[in-house]
C-alpha cells in the first residue's frame, strides 16, 4: 500500500491537469480508510467498517436504534405542557419499540428483512438522484480542498448511549492529522440548491434553515467525537455547482440532544414493557 500512495504522489507531481486529483482522491479513499478508522477507534468511536450505507448489513445494526437521519423527530415536544414528545415523534419512537422485538430469524433473513425494509423506506426520484450523485460531489469537494482526504464510515455508535447511532457521508482529516470532521451531502434540485447556497453558511443559519439536517450533523459529530464537519450541497448542471458551510460542534444543543435520546430510550422501554402512553 505504501508503494501505491508514493507512486499516486509522484504521478501528480509530474503533472499538471488537475483532474488528475481525483484519481489521487481514490487512491487516498483506499489506503488512507485504515488511517481514518484508527483515529476514530483511538476516540473510542464504536465504528461497524464492514457495513456500506444503505446495504442490509447497514441496515441490519441500525434497527432498533435512534439515528441520526432521524433524530430531528425526537427534538419537538408535544402540543400539551406534559407532553415530552410530539406525535411525529411518538410514531417514529413506535417503529423503533417493534424494531426491538424485531424476530431474530426473520432479521437474519435476506429476503423477510428486505421486505420490511420495502416496507418502512421511502425513495422518491430525487431521493434516489441525492444517492447517485453523492460520489461526485465528494470527489469535487477534494478537488477543491487540497490536502483533504475522505474516507467513508459506516454506522457510528455512541460510545456511553445505547441504541444511538449515526452515518455520516464520510470523513475528512487534514494532512497534518487534525482533528477530525464529518461531512453531510445533499444533492437536491436546482430551486432547493439555490436556497441552501444562499441561506446556509454556518450552523446557526443551517439550524434556520433546515433544522432537520443541523441535528443530523449534530448527532453525527456526538456519535463520532468530532468538533466540526461539512454541510456540502451539490448540483452538477450549474457553473458553480457545489457550496458547502463548515457546521462546528455546539455543546449545549449536542448535551441536550443526547438527554432527548436518553428520554427517547425509556420512552421506548416503557412501551416494550407496557407502560408506554
Amino acid at each position: 500500500m505504501g508503494l501505491l500512495f508514493a507512486s499516486a504522489v509522484l504521478f501528480l507531481m509530474l503533472q499538471e491537469n488537475s483532474i488528475l486529483i481525483l484519481v489521487l482522491y481514490a487512491v487516498f479513499a483506499v489506503v488512507n480508510t485504515n488511517t481514518v478508522k484508527d483515529i476514530f477507534l483511538n476516540t473510542k468511536v464504536m465504528i461497524n467498517e464492514d457495513n456500506d450505507q444503505r446495504e442490509l448489513s447497514w441496515r441490519r445494526v441500525r434497527i432498533g436504534k435512534i439515528t441520526g437521519s432521524k433524530v430531528a423527530d425526537i427534538m419537538k415536544s408535544g402540543r400539551k405542557k406534559d407532553e415530552v414528545f410530539s406525535e411525529t415523534a411518538k410514531a417514529y419512537l413506535y417503529q423503533i419499540a417493534g424494531e426491538r422485538l424485531f424476530n431474530p430469524a426473520f432479521l437474519n433473513d435476506d429476503d423477510i428483512f428486505q421486505d420490511y425494509i420495502n416496507q418502512v423506506s421511502v425513495n422518491t426520484k430525487a431521493m434516489q438522484w441525492g444517492v447517485d450523485m453523492e460520489e461526485q460531489a465528494k470527489a469535487c469537494f477534494v478537488q477543491l480542498n487540497e490536502g483533504m482526504e475522505i474516507a467513508e464510515v459506516s454506522s457510528c455508535s455512541h460510545d456511553t448511549i445505547p441504541h444511538f447511532a449515526a452515518s455520516p457521508d464520510g470523513a475528512i482529516y487534514g494532512r497534518d492529522g487534525g482533528d477530525i470532521k464529518i461531512i453531510e451531502v445533499k444533492c437536491p434540485n436546482i430551486n432547493t440548491y439555490m436556497k441552501y447556497r444562499t441561506l446556509i453558511h454556518d450552523a446557526a443559519s443551517l439550524k434556520e434553515t433546515e433544522p432537520k439536517y443541523y441535528w443530523q450533523m449534530m448527532a453525527e459529530m456526538s456519535c463520532t467525537g468530532a468538533t466540526s464537519g461539512y454541510f456540502i450541497v451539490y448540483c452538477p448542471w450549474l457553473s458553480k455547482p457545489i457550496h458547502w458551510a463548515e457546521i462546528l460542534r455546539n455543546d449545549e444543543d449536542v448535551k441536550t440532544m443526547e438527554e432527548r435520546v436518553v428520554m427517547a430510550n425509556d420512552y421506548i422501554d416503557n412501551i416494550i414493557n407496557g407502560n408506554g402512553k
